[in-house]
């Protein structure tokens, strides 16, 4: 650490040196600065498969995660559908199942218990509307929808929402930059539900929003492994629930680019048992004014608004929007393993940016925490810090902070 001291000391020097002199000069003091600027861990999203233990569901019914494993419900219930540009293509029917058609626009009301739909198929003038109070399926088994005119899978019904990616299957679901709003129901993504969304599956889900969000759940979203998720949202958050998010595993890559726009943002407990989540956030700082009161809201990789928990897999968040945070968290975060790397490489013009910000508590006592901001802290904790020992690394200077178990 007396290195870093010496170090930062003959910085500041020569460069008091340099602005004395460039008073008589045209000297691009950015050029200047850039010469002794540290640069950051590189985050770039990662497609690559992941080596992962086997995925086994929970068995007892005691256990409060044993609705989320789709192995616990029977499939004998099936509706298949089948897009075909502005048609689809209906098999199989389920008493109490009731499937109202617009074209590729389906609305379906499920009041008859587990049900499996299995959608294939492309549409660029479609969508996937559910009611009823029902646990139900959705296998996506080769499917494209887009719907401009809205969210192109809405669950309305509280209950489970399954989304299983059958394996070795592609999908795609994109929004429109306008929605139809109907009174009294949300859809705030191109992919939505008022109920949870749990993901399973060894197949592929890619995600394009323009007009709202990317996935978003009113209560809670878990990611099982073996999912593959990309999603890009150029308006809202990329992927976020409201009563918390699990991550099991699976690979998860998030590029968002609107204004004051969140990666991953977590209404509830998060956790993160396994994986790799990735999200990079370019947008700026949102400014809003009601009523005469201005509100700002920088982007971040990771936004939580309640406790953050990472027990192992891989984390990285890249924001290079004005203020933007790597992490930031209204609530404490426990690190006791897995991999974290937050930078945050945005201008300072309304709001600073952060590599990681901790309204709450921080605790680590394993794994691995890299945190980066090119002008400002790399780690602001309001409440305390505290290191187990044993760590391997324990490094900080102005612009990087490094622990490691």
């Amino acid at each position: 650490m007396r290195k870093n001291i010496i170090l930062y000391a003959l910085l500041a020097t020569m460069l008091g040196t340099t602005l004395v002199s460039c008073q008589s000069d045209d000297t691009d003091m950015d050029e200047i600065i850039a010469m002794y600027q540290v640069e950051p861990a590189a985050v770039e999203l990662d497609f690559s498969e992941l080596t992962e233990l086997p995925d086994v569901p929970v068995t007892d019914e005691a256990d409060s995660a044993y609705n989320d494993y789709v192995e616990n419900s029977p499939w004998n219930k099936v509706i298949s559908i089948a897009f075909d540009g502005e048609e689809a293509t209906i098999s199989g029917s389920v008493p109490g199942v009731s499937i109202q058609r617009n074209g590729a626009h389906l609305t379906i009301m499920n009041m008859s218990g587990p049900v499996k739909f299995i959608i294939s198929g492309k549409t660029t003038n479609g969508s996937l509307k559910f009611y009823g109070d029902k646990r139900f399926q959705v296998l996506l088994n080769g499917a494209e929808i887009s719907n401009p005119n809205g969210a192109a899978i809405n669950n309305q019904g509280s209950k489970t929402f399954y989304v299983v990616l059958a394996d070795g299957t592609v999908n795609r679901l994109q929004d429109g930059e306008t929605y139809t709003m109907v009174d009294e129901e949300d859809q705030k993504a191109a992919l939505f539900s008022e109920g949870q969304i749990v993901f399973s599956g060894h197949g592929e889900l890619s995600v394009i929003a323009v007009g709202r969000g990317g996935i978003r759940s009113d209560d809670y979203i878990r990611i099982r492994p073996g999912v593959k998720l990309y999603v890009n949202s150029s308006a809202l958050d990329g992927l976020r629930a409201n009563d918390g998010i699990t991550v099991d595993g699976g690979v998860v890559n998030i590029e968002t680019t609107g204004d004051g726009a969140k990666g991953v943002r977590s209404g509830g407990l998060m956790t993160v048992n396994g994986g790799r989540v990735i999200a990079l956030c370019a947008g700026n700082t949102r400014i809003t004014t009601e009523d005469n009161v201005t509100d700002t809201a920088s982007c971040a990789g990771l936004y939580c608004d309640s406790l953050l928990i990472v027990k192992a897999g891989t984390l990285m968040f890249k924001a290079t929007g004005d203020g933007g945070k790597g992490i930031n968290s209204k609530h404490n975060v426990n690190i006791q393993g897995g991999s974290l790397t937050a930078v945050a490489t945005g201008t300072s013009k309304v709001k600073k940016p952060k590599g990681i910000k901790i309204d709450g508590n921080f605790d680590i006592s394993g794994g691995y925490c890299y945190s980066y901001s090119r002008r400002s802290d790399p780690l602001e904790v309001a409440g305390t810090l505290q290191v187990a020992t044993g760590y391997k690394t324990y490094d900080r200077t102005p612009k990087v902070i490094t622990i490691a178990y």
